[in-house]
């Protein structure tokens, strides 16, 4: 909602960026606020918030046919975690003073 497009996984770490957008002061990604997945979020939608590009690259994951599917985000507390992060991101408390 925020980042004025539509993205299919914010959480997806497979990324790039130009020095342009990492460097602008509008930016600041080396800052403490960011702990766990809240940089991932706050980096794809603050480009297109500031008038920069962003795109996706498609990436895809195998999963094993059988078994439990490997991730790190448990169900309830991972997600919950998850949207939290994002709400705060739609409110922009990860944005520079």
């Amino acid at each position: 909602l925020t980042a004025h497009q539509k993205f299919t996984d914010t959480t997806n770490a497979y990324r790039a960026y130009s020095r342009k957008y990492l460097t602008d002061i509008r930016v600041q990604p080396l800052r403490d606020i960011f702990m766990t997945y809240e940089l991932l979020a706050y980096l794809s939608v603050r480009a297109t918030q500031i008038g920069m590009k962003a795109c996706e690259i498609p990436v895809t994951r195998a999963y094993p046919k059988t078994g439990k599917t490997p991730t790190k985000i448990s169900f309830f507390k991972g997600n919950s975690e998850l949207l939290r992060i994002l709400f705060k991101n739609m409110q922009g408390a990860y944005n520079p003073l």
